[in-house]
């Protein structure tokens, strides 16, 4: 699976038709596989960036996808790198809460319980929410790598991070902490 940016598409529509495509998947198991195929290209991303001025085939892939102009000008970008970055350690912190709370043993908590039924009914919009930052941090990296880095400033300047006023997302973590489950 490769997550595909629509260059102007909805954020909305576009999480939607991801959600779609992974109709037949549980809620934790779309959250894992959008992120898992994020992670390839996000990866990529990283290691021809960082490898691209040691190693031939990397610096041919990397003058494809323009990144030595991207990285000459980085400066101005670092405090995208970095929020982008920040989010992702979110989304990673929201995906491993969401699987490790799919994952409590019956047998030690019941799903008769309230806080349980609560933090199950935050779990959904909890994925929504990681889903929709993987596109925006998708459509970041589609920018840098495809419109250049001018286009790219400012196209940062306008996504902001959504954990930041998520409330099911902040509920999700303290429900975890209640629940003195690690993640």
């Amino acid at each position: 699976m490769q997550i595909a940016y629509k260059g102007g598409a909805d954020g909305h529509a576009t999480t939607v038709e991801l959600f779609n495509m992974l109709a037949s998947y549980s809620w934790d198991a779309k959250l894992v596989l959008t992120l898992a195929a994020f992670a390839l290209n996000y990866g990529e991303f990283w290691l021809l960036a960082q490898i691209y001025s040691s190693n031939q085939l990397a610096k041919s892939m990397a003058i494809l996808k323009q990144l030595p102009n991207i990285l000459e000008h980085s400066g101005p970008l670092k405090p995208r790198f970095d929020a982008l970055n920040n989010l992702i350690k979110v989304m990673m912190d929201v995906t491993r809460c969401v699987v490790e709370f799919k994952d409590l043993p019956p047998t030690y908590i019941s799903h008769e319980v309230s806080a349980l039924s609560a933090a199950m009914a935050h779990v959904p919009t909890a994925v929504y929410w990681t889903v929709r930052s993987v596109l925006a941090c998708a459509a970041q990296i589609t920018s840098l790598t495809t419109m250049g880095y001018e286009y790219a400033f400012l196209l940062a300047i306008f996504i902001k991070p959504c954990f930041t006023s998520c409330i099911p997302c902040n509920n999700l973590f303290h429900l975890f902490q209640v629940f003195n489950i690690n993640h």
